[in-house]
């Protein structure tokens, strides 16, 4: 494995282990995983275009903005239903599997 992108897939990691090891409602764990992935910027994906637009992509579910990252995603995911939450665990999991 190279060093590309060695930032995020550090953090999309725990987001994954924490969508999967938890007894909890999918929200409760996409919250969980939010806190790791507001830690990776979209500018870690310079010189990846399709990259740069997936994540662009996973921050809009997410309906993240630029003023307080967790917060308003942590009050986001709370919100989802079952479906809108499964969906953006599945958009992380992908995420993940393409920067690997």
């Amino acid at each position: 494995m190279d060093d590309k992108y060695t930032n995020a897939r550090e953090h999309f990691f725990a987001a994954i282990r924490a969508l999967s090891a938890s007894a909890d409602s999918i929200q409760a764990r996409l919250i969980e995983a939010n806190v790791n992935i507001v830690n990776v910027t979209i500018d870690e994906f310079n010189g990846d275009r399709e990259l740069k637009i997936k994540f662009a992509k996973l921050l809009d579910l997410l309906a993240i903005d630029q003023d307080d990252l967790e917060t308003v995603a942590v009050k986001n995911a709370a919100h989802m239903t079952d479906f809108e939450a499964v969906k953006v665990a599945d958009l992380i999991c992908d995420f993940y599997y393409e920067i690997t």
